[in-house]
Formats: C-alpha cells, structure tokens, sequence
C-alpha cells in the first residue's frame, strides 16, 4: 500500500505552468492513459458523497495496472489522503472481462495526456482530460508532518509554479466526468 497525499486544481493557466516546470523541474515524461473505474452492482462507489473507493484498470503504452484507492476526508469533507494498493496486470481487457463477469460494472472512462515532472519533493503532473480540459495535481513524495502540513507544503508549490485555480478539488476524474454536463 501506498499513502498518497496531493493537491489537485482545475488549471487556468496551463500553459505557463508547463513553461515553468520546463525550467525548474526535471521533465519524467508524457503519456496517454485510460483508465477504466469500476464498481460492484450492489455497492456502486459513486453513490457515496463523498466518493471514497475507486478501483480502476490504467492502461498507457508501457503497461497496465489494478488500482484499488480508499480516501480519507477530514470533517470538512476535504481529501486529507489517500491509501492506493496497486498491482500490475499483463492483460487489462482480460481482467476488465474477468472483473464483469464477478459482478463490477465499468462505469465511467477517464481518458488523459499526463505530463509528469518532478520539482523539490513533488511529483507534479499536467492532466489534460479529454471530457474536461486541464488540470494539475501536486503530490508530496515525502511527508511534511501531518497529512494537513503536507498538503499544507503541495499549496505552496503551486503557488510557487504560479499555478492559477480557483480552490482544491476533492473529487477524483471519475466524479467529475461523471457529473459533467455532457455525460
């Protein structure tokens, strides 16, 4: 398992972003994934507010991975962390068939360019989701004390990037691919 802490936004400014991480950050690389979210019928994830489970099938060039994530919401419903157990799969329409015939439901497809970068002890990555537009998650690859400290230290290098959004977003692609007007 790991313990992911980050901060998401919808990004304003995408393209100076990305021109600032060119110069400050060290470039990891950029790929195409799909990911696939599904849920049991009789316990759909999304139905919960907010939505804590998420279990999904990656797929992008290189390989393809079983993502199980639990999050963790403070009293105010804001994403403190989450714990992701992650294993990779050699065949991922074999085990999306597997997943069907065990009862899950594919209930929504999130495809995105994600462009990593590594800046300090930040993963930072530009998500350019096809059904939404950009977005950027800054994660803490170390901890800072508390998960609120850390993702205290996540804010303050968005700001450092000069990063423009309007707040945090505590909900996962899926969610907000799901609730958009289009869909």
């Amino acid at each position: 398992m790991n313990e992911e802490i980050e901060i998401k936004v919808a990004l304003k400014n995408p393209a100076q972003v990305e021109e600032t991480l060119n110069k400050i950050a060290k470039f990891i690389n950029s790929k195409e994934q799909v990911d696939q979210y599904f849920t049991p019928k009789n316990h759909d994830f999304f139905k919960q507010k907010p939505v804590t489970e998420f279990l999904r099938i990656r797929t992008d060039k290189d390989n393809s991975s079983l993502d199980y994530h639990f999050c963790h919401f403070d009293n105010n419903n804001d994403l403190l962390k989450s714990d992701e157990y992650e294993t990779e799969i050699n065949n991922p329409e074999v085990f999306a068939s597997t997943l069907k015939n065990l009862g899950f439901i594919k209930k929504v497809t999130v495809t995105k360019l994600r462009k990593t970068f590594i800046y300090k002890d930040f993963e930072i990555v530009l998500d350019f989701i096809k059904e939404l537009g950009p977005f950027l998650e800054v994660e803490a690859k170390k901890s800072f004390g508390t998960a609120e400290q850390t993702r205290a230290e996540c804010l303050k290098i968005l700001k450092e990037i000069n990063a423009e959004w309007d707040k945090p977003i505590n909900k996962g692609y899926p969610e907000l691919v799901l609730n958009h007007p289009i869909h």
